[in-house]
């Protein structure tokens, strides 16, 4: 059993650099929700990489995303909008429809079952990495279930065929 670990993450590096190790330790599954894909975090072509290859490692790979607010990242070419809009059955990004998941004010990355970093405050990049601790995951795993299912498709974030 491998011992868990809690890192305080408290500027924009340490953010960064845990969504990276997050990222790259995924076999699977991939969840992210987010305020709005916080550009300064994911919107970099080595994270994009990872989550693409990732995607296409398995036809069981999943990374879903529930984001707050789209519109600026995507009329600004956010490389995960670009991403989920040329890999839409394994890359999907919903925003939620509740007036409860719309006040939620965190950001999490959670990877497979095992590994979440946790930014409770994504204005300060504050918050925490947490690897190796399955019941915390399960339940952080287990709301957004919930908030992804309570979701709905992004319009802004669809690709237009014309």
């Amino acid at each position: 059993m491998e011992n868990t670990s809690v890192i305080t993450l408290t500027n924009k590096l340490d953010c960064s650099d845990a969504i990276q190790d997050i990222i790259h330790s995924a076999q699977q599954n991939i969840a992210i929700f987010s305020q709005q894909l916080e550009p300064l975090l994911y919107n970099h072509q080595d994270i994009c990489d990872a989550i693409s290859s990732l995607a296409r490692k398995s036809r069981y790979s999943r990374i879903r995303i529930i984001a707050l607010k789209t519109q600026s990242s995507a009329s600004e070419g956010h490389c995960l909008i670009n991403l989920s809009q040329r890999l839409p059955s394994s890359i999907q990004i919903r925003v939620p429809v509740t007036q409860e998941l719309q006040r939620f004010s965190e950001s999490w990355l959670i990877a497979d079952n095992h590994s979440i970093c946790q930014i409770s405050n994504p204005d300060r990049y504050e918050g925490s990495l947490i690897k190796n601790n399955r019941l915390h995951v399960k339940d952080k795993l287990d709301f957004f279930d919930h908030a992804w299912e309570n979701s709905q498709p992004d319009q802004n974030t669809r690709r237009l065929n014309i």
